[in-house]
């Protein structure tokens, strides 16, 4: 039986869905750029490695190469548009904010780990009234790395006053199962997120399909080999 220190949670494709802001911003830069947008399923599979990451997997889709400079000023574009429109229809999942306040009501501190802004992250966080729940928001520019380095997970923990060998990690993608593998955290990933890869093949402790028994499961983990939540 393990009692979590704290829990660290990824952002997009995690608690929240916010691929269709995302999709509304890349492609308002695709469009000042005279480039024709991305549906909506192409730009989820875009999301998880940050801003740039996300710019740059826009423009190579329609077979444009972006040079260091022309990234950094679409990357601020985007910022820009993003700012205006980033919780227009970006929602939590369901069951987020039961089981967030059930965990609180556990006293353990959470966190999230994000390779978002960090001023957006906390934006969006305040706007969809998730602020509370949270101790330490840690984005991709909080750090001088990004997931899939520990590095932003270990700050997070570090804020939260937790080892990480006794905190938990919930993400939906590689990068959070390498960054938890990697700083020696317990992971658990859902099957919602934005990733074309099966969330079998993630490699993380559990998998939660049922957000609802994180509450009684986080009580449990590491005492099975990768079980399925169902």
């Amino acid at each position: 039986m393990l009692q979590p220190e704290a829990i660290v949670w990824d952002l997009d494709g995690t608690l929240i869905d916010s691929a269709p802001d995302l999709a509304t911003a890349l492609n308002a830069v695709l469009d000042l750029r005279g480039f024709a947008g991305h549906s909506l399923a192409a730009v989820r599979t875009m999301i998880g490695h940050g801003v740039p990451r996300l710019v740059e997997n826009g423009f190579n889709a329609i077979g444009v190469r972006l040079d260091a400079a022309q990234l950094a000023e679409l990357v601020a574009l985007f910022v820009q548009e993003y700012l205006a429109c980033a919780t227009d229809r970006t929602r939590p999942y369901p069951l987020v904010v039961e089981v967030l306040e059930q965990i609180r009501g556990m006293n353990i501190p959470m966190g999230v780990c994000t390779n978002k802004p960090a001023a957006i992250s906390r934006q969006i966080l305040a706007d969809l009234g998730l602020s509370g729940f949270f101790s330490s928001v840690v984005g991709g520019d909080t750090t001088r790395a990004r997931k899939p380095d520990p590095l932003p997970l270990l700050t997070c923990l570090q804020e939260l006053a937790a080892p990480p060998q006794a905190s938990l990690m919930i993400g939906d993608s590689a990068a959070d199962v390498q960054a938890a593998r990697a700083a020696g955290v317990t992971v658990g990933v859902v099957p919602w997120g934005y990733i074309a890869t099966p969330v079998e093949d993630l490699g993380a402790d559990f998998i939660l399909r049922n957000l609802a028994i994180l509450p009684e499961l986080i009580r449990e983990v590491g005492g099975t080999s990768r079980p399925t939540a169902h």
